[in-house]
């Protein structure tokens, strides 16, 4: 029974990180069509995003084979639920990356305004914070795991600021016109800075898992 047990954890674990190289390359992918109004690079994020729900069904399905194996002990149990939310949050950050898709698609045709400027910032922080929690997770380190959480902060300062800004140009009676890409960048800054807390809750289950104690960032 412990070899068919340590058989299904191994499985779960590939594929929960073959969902974490998904998602990562989803984020990546969105950034890199934002910046480049590549329509090609956006298709591709919003196609994968079955891939990751497909996922996130396998996982929950593995975890609940794995705990019918035998009595799980406490400690197997709390591991197996922290997996599925990780893999809910995995889920999640495509359902953003695939947001931002959609609205490179829909401003590809458009001279892109002066609010973006900050995006760029603001993403490559998310995207780096969502690295480091994931090789914090494959490689068990849990102050990795804390300092990516300790970004989250940065990323809502940077939100907010992105956020006035937009917000003072569409009360300004000349940028009427471009209202609309205001809130699609505003939404593009909102995707990202939501990435940021499903990341940031990544790190909490991380060092969770290898401490056994509860954090909030």
């Amino acid at each position: 029974m412990e070899q068919v047990y340590e058989q299904k954890r191994k499985q779960l674990l590939d594929d929960l990180s073959n969902m974490s190289e998904v998602a990562e390359e989803m984020l990546q992918n969105a950034i890199d069509a934002l910046d480049e109004k590549n329509g090609d690079l956006a298709w591709d994020v919003i196609n994968r995003d079955d891939v990751m729900d497909n996922y996130q069904v396998t996982i929950e399905e593995e975890v609940s084979r794995l705990l019918s194996l035998d009595k799980p002990l406490m400690s197997d149990i709390q591991y197996s639920i922290a997996l599925v939310k990780i893999a809910s949050d995995l889920e999640r950050i495509a359902d953003h990356a695939t947001n931002i898709a959609e609205i490179v698609l829909e401003l590809q045709n458009e001279e892109y305004l002066q609010s973006l400027v900050m995006i760029p910032e603001l993403a490559g922080i998310v995207k780096d914070m969502l690295d480091v929690v994931l090789e914090a997770f494959i490689t068990k380190n849990a102050d990795l795991a804390e300092a990516a959480c300790r970004q989250d902060e940065r990323v809502d300062n940077i939100y907010e600021q992105i956020y006035n800004k937009n917000l003072k140009l569409i009360s300004k009676k000349e940028d009427l016109e471009n209202v609309n890409q205001v809130f699609s960048f505003t939404n593009v800054a909102k995707s990202l800075e939501r990435i940021g807390d499903h990341a940031t809750n990544i790190g909490e289950e991380t060092i969770f898992i290898l401490t056994k104690k509860r954090t909030k960032y």
